[in-house]
């Protein structure tokens, strides 16, 4: 392969992997959860609950996301902010962040979450899928008590002393 059908192989892969991350957003939100897991995610995918449980599986996770889903009437779910790092010919791991909007059924409460999606990918027979998939949050708004471990920050310092600034003619 020559350096410029590596490149392009490499710019078609990094397009294939966004189009799972924004499939993953319209089936979410067509409350499609059997079009989500075939065609989002692999046959043993995983979504981690935390850093403790997950949930395993194309059968489960179809229960988990009806499940979830179920309490809500209308989502939103955008994704920006995408990284990619293909680790080898047949996997990747990327990072994006989401802003996800919801309606619950019972009460038509709002509720907004921005966070991050932090994946593992593999390329299969039927295209590039999610193996594995952990959301961290930065925040939410209207979410009593959100399940989700916080995203990475770090701590500012103790002190932060002011720029100077200059005064432009």
């Amino acid at each position: 392969m020559s350096q410029d059908e590596g490149l392009l192989w490499e710019l078609e892969q990094r397009r294939l992997i966004s189009e799972v991350l924004i499939d993953y957003c319209h089936f979410v939100d067509r409350n499609d959860p059997e079009g989500l897991v075939s065609e989002v995610f692999c046959e043993d995918g995983r979504f981690e609950l935390g850093s403790r449980h997950a949930v395993i599986g194309r059968p489960d996770l179809a229960l988990m996301f009806a499940r979830t889903l179920a309490a809500f009437s209308r989502t939103s779910h955008h994704v920006s902010n995408i990284k990619i790092d293909l680790t080898g010919p047949q996997t990747a791991r990327s990072t994006a962040y989401v802003y996800a909007w919801h309606v619950t059924v019972n009460e038509g409460r709002r509720i907004d979450l921005w966070g991050r999606y932090h994946d593992r990918h593999s390329l299969t027979d039927k295209g590039w899928r999610i193996a594995s998939r952990r959301l961290t949050v930065a925040g939410s708004d209207g979410w009593i008590d959100p399940p989700f471990e916080l995203a990475e920050r770090l701590q500012s310092p103790a002190k932060t002393p002011s720029p100077k600034i200059t005064r432009l003619q």
